[in-house]
Parts: structure tokens; C-alpha cells; sequence
């Protein structure tokens, strides 16, 4: 038994070919793989990009205040700071004028929005002091220190990094009584 040949199919049974069936899925590959890569490149970036640091800005009042050093020294005066010593007897008072130096652009603005907080600040920590404690030498430097400590503290938002507002505090008045 012989097969016989001569029975091939009709050429329209044959399903047709053509030449570039099998490109289209490695254009798309093509096309993922370049979405990939530069979507990856992009986070990648976005994670290495140094952080920018912007400032707050602090407003008071509606307006906003300048804490960034001007390179000027400008000058805030705080007069009358008269207080009773602490200790037994108390007709002993201690009064004192100062100027207080910083750089900030609104430096007069910012002492003078908060002045009466630095008052009390004040006022609290002289209050504090006894007429002993005033006879000992390097009492006036110790108020200094611990003013500008006490103000520190109550103006901590108007800080820039570590730096403080008041720069220096000067002593135009110092009785102690």
C-alpha cells in the first residue's frame, strides 16, 4: 500500500502568513521596557534630589516677620524693669535698662510683638535674685547669661536653626537698691 501523493489541500485551506506577525509582541516589549526604565530612572531621581528647605514664614498679625540675619545690628531697648529681690526682706528692689542686638530683618518688630512676654520673662527671673546673691561678684554677668537664656526660651519660634534671636544684651542701667 502506497500513499498517494497527489491529494494535497487547496491553497485556500491554507491559513495565510505574513511577514510581520511576529514583531508586534517584541514592539511591545520594546515600548514596556522603555516605560519601565524611564519610570524607574524618574523615582530614582526624585529620591536622590536633595530635600528643599524652605523657611517657614512666621506671621503675626496678618503680616509676615523677616528672621533671616540682614547682616545689620539693629537694637531693641527695654526700659523700667524695676522688681523686689527675693529673700526675707523684701524692700530691697533691683531696676534695669537694657539693649538687646540681634540681626533678623524685623528684629524691632518681632521684640516689640513680643515685649510683653519678655517683660515677664524678665521680671521673673530678677524677681528670683536675692540681695546676697547681688553682692557676689560677676552678678551682672550672671543676669546677662540668664536673660538671655529666659528670652531665648520665650521667643524659640523666631529661632533660625540654632542661632537666637537676640544676639547680645547690653546693660544701659543696673541699680540695685
Amino acid at each position: 500500500m502506497c500513499a498517494q501523493i497527489d491529494e494535497l489541500p487547496d491553497s485556500q485551506d491554507i491559513p495565510a502568513q505574513s511577514g510581520g506577525g511576529n514583531l508586534l509582541p517584541v514592539i511591545i516589549g520594546i515600548i514596556i521596557a522603555v516605560a519601565l526604565s524611564a519610570g524607574a530612572t524618574y523615582f530614582i531621581i526624585q529620591l536622590l534630589k536633595p530635600e528643599e528647605t524652605e523657611k517657614p514664614i512666621i506671621t503675626e498679625g496678618g503680616q509676615p516677620l523677616d528672621i533671616e540675619p540682614s547682616g545689620d545690628e539693629k537694637f531693641y531697648e527695654l526700659k523700667d524693669l524695676i522688681t523686689n529681690l527675693g529673700g526675707p526682706v523684701k524692700a530691697r528692689y533691683i531696676d534695669i535698662q537694657l539693649k538687646m542686638e540681634g540681626l533678623a530683618g524685623d528684629f524691632e518688630k518681632i521684640l516689640e510683638q513680643n515685649e510683653h512676654r519678655i517683660r515677664d520673662k524678665a521680671l521673673t527671673i530678677l524677681g528670683n535674685y536675692t540681695y546676697e546673691d547681688a553682692q557676689l561678684d560677676g552678678f551682672q554677668e550672671r543676669v546677662r547669661i540668664d536673660l538671655k537664656k529666659g528670652f531665648s526660651s520665650v521667643l524659640r519660634k523666631y529661632r533660625d536653626g540654632e542661632s537666637d534671636l537676640i544676639r547680645q544684651i547690653y546693660f544701659t542701667q543696673f541699680v540695685i537698691q
